[in-house]
């Protein structure tokens, strides 16, 4: 039997030039995506290229055959071993370590050995094929490793496939040329050309599966990144309007909740102005932690006598602002008269029994948004007469 020629000179230039492409597009990917699994496909990729190319020329150069050919293999087990490493990358974070690089001369010594093995190209070939078949199986293995949260819709299933594939398609070399080695029948052409085309084609599906998963992660990190800054915008927003003492809104609340409600169309009800009349005692007589214990239970105690849909404002150090929607100026005072009696016994720290925090509160009646703002300067002149009324009366 004739020595086999190896494979199709065209398709196996068509291979090489058809790589080159996913070559330069994962470089430039890594460029710009800064992950240590698209810098060892990319790595993967420009090593199978100059693999392919070292055949062709070893083909087309017989007297380079001894060096080109050992580069052919070489290059093609740094092709599957960087497409191992960015898998395991994948699945653990895993990277190559500089104490691994010993590795390639056993890889060195096994190709150089190949290429003297024998004069058949398909007898050289078998061994190769083992040893790719089972690269690929353990970057396979390394892929279904990787955890759930960073699986991808297409681009894993693509890279399993397309793994698996290779896998099959490398194993069948073994069987296949060893039967026809044996029993002593030459391979055909078409055969020859066209495993180089099924070569190329899984390639380009293994290139796409890798690309397309990098970009669907880099997707989900955006996604990600997004909802991040979309939770700390409405926690700053929420900080923004919220007290932090009382848990109350603010001011900025207020006059934000005006708008909206301006916007939005008519809405009447009553709004109250709650003093806390012994504030500066506490404060003076016990310590501002004094102070801002009783702060907060006015806070709650008014939070227990108005509605859920009710709005509680705390409007500066000792004064809330209470919007009650749809309640008559009658109702609203029922409701915030008994303060007082739930203000009667405070714990505060530093006091050795609860003190009293009396308030002095101011109801108007408004009824349309743009007059709540007038409504509120009216219930602030009454809080204020009732508190001058009640220390007038203290004084007696």
């Amino acid at each position: 039997m004739n020595p086999d020629p190896g494979p199709s000179l065209e398709a196996l230039l068509l291979q090489g030039f058809g790589i080159l492409p996913l070559a330069a597009l994962s470089f430039l990917l890594s460029r710009s995506i800064r992950r240590d699994y698209l810098r060892y496909f990319w790595r993967a990729w420009t090593s199978l290229a100059v693999a392919l190319f070292a055949l062709y020329f070893s083909m087309r150069l017989p007297a380079g055959r001894a060096v080109l050919e050992p580069l052919y293999y070489l290059g093609k087990y740094i092709f599957a071993g960087f497409i191992l490493a960015g898998c395991r990358n994948l699945a653990t974070g895993a990277h190559i370590a500089r104490a691994r690089l010993w590795l390639l001369l056993p890889a060195a010594a096994v190709a150089v050995t190949l290429a003297r093995l024998h004069e058949d190209f398909a007898v050289r070939f078998v061994p190769h094929a083992a040893i790719m078949a089972a690269l690929f199986a353990l970057a396979l293995h390394a892929v279904r490793q990787v955890p759930a949260p960073g699986r991808t819709r297409i681009g894993t299933p693509l890279l399993q496939a397309s793994l698996l594939c290779l896998v099959a398609l490398f194993a069948h070399y073994v069987p296949v040329l060893s039967w026809l080695q044996w029993t002593g029948t030459a391979l055909p052409r078409a055969y020859l050309h066209y495993a180089s085309l099924f070569n190329l084609l899984l390639e380009t599906l293994l290139g796409f599966g890798t690309l397309i998963l990098v970009l669907e992660r880099e997707h989900r990190e955006l996604e990600l990144a997004n909802e991040q800054l979309r939770a700390a915008r409405e926690r700053l927003e929420t900080m923004a309007r919220v007290d932090p003492l009382t848990a109350s809104l603010n001011r900025h609340a207020f006059y934000s909740m005006v708008e909206g409600y301006r916007a939005a169309g008519e809405a009447s009800g009553c709004v109250a102005v709650v003093d806390l009349d012994a504030l500066k005692s506490i404060n003076d007589t016990f310590g501002h932690p004094a102070g801002d214990a009783a702060i907060r239970a006015v806070a709650r105690a008014i939070r227990q006598v108005v509605r859920a849909d009710d709005l509680v404002f705390r409007w500066g150090g000792d004064e809330f602002l209470v919007v009650l929607f749809g309640v008559s100026e009658e109702e609203a005072n029922r409701r915030l008269d008994g303060l007082d009696a739930m203000l009667k016994v405070v714990p505060v720290p530093g006091a050795k029994e609860p003190l009293a925090a009396p308030v002095s509160v101011g109801v108007a009646a408004f009824p349309a948004v743009d007059l709540l703002e007038k409504a509120l300067e009216m219930a602030d002149q009454s809080m204020y007469r009732r508190k001058v009324a009640r220390r007038a009366n203290s004084v007696r």
